[in-house]
């Protein structure tokens, strides 16, 4: 298929989009570069404006409840428990839509099987990562795939990268000016099955899971 969108990267933005996209009725490919999804990641905050997005995707105040909890309230406190301030989040603070503490890799798995129900496995690529792209002479964009048996080409009408700032499909994107990474990076946290430590020493909600304080989709 030439005529459909090809989005580099499996992460919440490239399945978001892609959910997006297939509302529309725009067909398109999600080309990840991990052979098996899995639920990594640590707290992040779904703020009102996306719970609003998410809603008008279809999915429901329980499908939010599996991921995550409604946040109440944001609160700063001391070394001993003390508060220092605190503010009302979500429907407590006057929006129509709730904010939402929720698991980042829980989040992501939502919407991978969301759309995976919707579109099919031949809309979904694992185990392959964009690495390159070229400009066809009608305007379409051929993308070069990188997998474990060698280079693939994929022409698409348009190509969106959400890979990740420092992964090559995205550095081809956005060349010029060169990307400068900057800021802290939290350590992905593994799902309950993995035996690794679940502790990211970050800092949360009241009564919430950790939060990166993202902003998704």
């Amino acid at each position: 298929m030439t005529d459909r969108v090809i989005i580099a990267g499996g992460g919440i933005a490239g399945f978001a989009m892609a959910l997006t996209l297939h509302q529309i009725g725009v067909s398109c490919l999600v080309v990840e570069q991990v052979e098996t999804i899995r639920p990594m990641g640590v707290g992040i905050n779904l703020q009102p404006n996306a719970i609003r997005e998410l809603y008008d995707l279809g999915f429901s105040e329980a499908d939010l409840d599996e991921i995550g909890v409604p946040a109440r309230e944001w609160a700063l406190v001391g070394m001993n428990g003390q508060e220092i301030y605190a503010e009302p989040r979500g429907t407590y603070a006057g929006y129509h839509w709730p904010q939402f503490a929720a698991h980042r890799g829980k989040f992501q798995m939502m919407l991978y099987q969301r759309y995976r129900d919707l579109a099919g496995d031949e809309a979904i690529r694992l185990g392959a990562r964009v690495a390159g792209y070229e400009i066809l002479p009608d305007g379409r964009v051929t993308a070069m795939i990188e997998t474990s048996t060698g280079t693939q080409r994929e022409t698409g009408r348009l190509l969106i990268g959400a890979d990740g700032a420092v992964e090559p499909g995205t550095l081809t994107l956005f060349a010029h000016p060169p990307i400068v990474q900057a800021g802290a990076h939290p350590a992905p946290v593994p799902d309950e099955d993995s035996g690794l430590p679940h502790d990211s020493g970050l800092p949360h909600d009241s009564g919430a899971p950790a939060d990166d304080s993202g902003t998704a989709p």
